[in-house]
C-alpha cells in the first residue's frame, strides 16, 4: 500500500529511527510504527539489510522494555584438508597458503615476506593476518 493511502490512524516512523533503518523498513513495506510492531522480531530480522546492529537500534527506539536475542546456529569453521594452519588463520588465507605449498607453521616461518606476496591470491591484507599470527606465535 502506498504511503499516502495508509489509514490515518497509524503513526508514521518519521525521525524515530536512523535514516538507513527507515530506508530498509520502507523498502520492505513497513512505513509505520504499528507496522514495525507487527513485524517484530522475526520478520524484521529476515529483511535484507537488517543486521543485529540495526535491529537493536529499532529496539532501543521503539521497544525499550524488550531485548530479543535470536537463537542462531553458526556454521562450523571451515577446515582446509591437509593444513595444520586451520583455526589459526582465516579459511581463505589457509586455502591460499595451501595453493602455495605451505601447510605448517614451520614452513610459514621459513618464508620471506616477498616470497609470500608472490603466492597468487595472497595480498597485503592476508599478509597482515599472517604477520599478526606469526608475531603472536613467536611471543608465546
Amino acid at each position: 500500500m502506498p504511503y499516502d493511502q495508509m489509514p490515518k490512524s497509524e503513526t508514521p516512523i518519521g525521525d524515530l529511527l536512523p535514516l538507513r533503518v527507515k530506508t530498509i523498513l520502507e523498502r520492505n513495506g513497513v512505513h509505520t510504527v504499528e507496522g514495525v510492531h507487527r513485524a517484530y522480531p522475526n520478520q524484521l530480522l529476515k529483511m535484507w539489510g537488517m543486521g543485529m546492529f540495526r535491529f537493536k537500534q529499532i529496539e532501543a527506539a521503539l521497544f525499550p522494555d524488550k531485548s530479543f536475542i535470536p537463537a542462531r546456529i553458526y556454521s562450523p569453521i571451515r577446515h582446509i584438508k591437509g593444513s595444520s594452519l586451520n583455526g589459526a588463520l582465516a579459511p581463505a588465507t589457509v586455502q591460499v597458503l595451501l595453493r602455495g605449498g605451505i601447510t605448517t607453521v614451520e614452513q610459514l616461518l621459513a618464508m620471506e615476506r616477498k616470497e609470500l606476496l608472490n603466492i597468487k591470491g595472497l595480498g597485503i591484507h592476508k599478509l597482515g593476518e599472517i604477520e599478526n599470527f606469526l608475531h603472536e606465535t613467536k611471543r608465546a
